[in-house]
């Protein structure tokens, strides 16, 4: 009894329901991938398993499911190049095409500041600010310039580990989400009763600015504002 216990449950496990889920990847049958990638999902956060059911969404045409697995996937490895150019390529294939004028200085910031995942940035913070801590100290104390040096490279190197950090806190603090039906009726107000002021399809990005009922308002990147069903749309974090 007890063998044939562990075998199931070594059946069931993520690795292995991961591993199934990329053989029927292989063989096209995108539908059993798309469940199984889900269902160890439920029990692991892993960049390639949010890559991977990513891809199987968008080989399904499921653009919005695509965006937001390719989003969970580069929250946890933000300088993966395979992540972040399906992420850009999906965004093409977004129905709604939003025309917003770039700007070179806070794409290059955003870089920047993105290089480091999130839990990498709040574990470096704390290493680095113990460095400099000890190399502060050891400069009171001992009166050595190379401490001096040392404590101020670390103090810079901590700074710049807690903004990226407060970057990605501030991102998920948006409630930030993703269209996940064909196309919803953005309304005046949380309620079919209320008036349709402009249609919103599938992929496209959104922030949650409010809750009411069963309707989100929601924030396009364009700045427009409108209130949609709860069960359209699906949450990054």
């Amino acid at each position: 009894m007890m063998l044939l216990f562990i075998f199931i449950f070594n059946i069931n496990s993520p690795a292995q329901l991961y591993n199934q889920a990329n053989q029927y990847y292989n063989q096209g049958k995108f539908e059993q991938a798309v469940e199984l990638y889900e269902e160890a999902a439920k029990n692991i956060q892993h960049p390639f398993l949010y890559y991977n059911l990513g891809n199987a969404y968008f080989r399904l045409g499921r653009i919005g499911k695509a965006i937001v697995n390719y989003r969970r996937a580069r929250f946890l490895s933000p300088r993966d190049s395979d992540i972040n150019h399906n992420l850009e390529f999906a965004r093409n294939y977004r129905p709604d095409k939003l025309k917003l004028i770039s700007n070179p200085l806070v794409e290059f910031f955003s870089k920047i500041f993105h290089i480091l995942s999130f839990n990498e940035a709040r574990i470096l913070t704390a290493l680095f600010f113990l460095f400099c801590s000890i190399f502060f100290a050891s400069y009171i104390i001992y009166r050595r310039r190379i401490f001096g040096y040392l404590s101020a490279i670390t103090g810079v190197f901590v700074i710049y580990c807690f903004i990226v950090w407060q970057v990605w806190a501030g991102e998920m603090a948006a409630r930030p989400a993703v269209i996940t039906v064909p196309e919803v009726s953005g309304l005046s107000g949380p309620g079919k009763e209320y008036k349709e002021i402009l249609i919103i399809h599938d992929g496209t990005e959104v922030e949650i600015k409010g809750v009411r009922g069963d309707y989100y308002l929601v924030q396009l990147l364009g700045g427009m504002g409108a209130w949609i069903p709860h069960n359209a749309l699906t949450e990054i974090f």
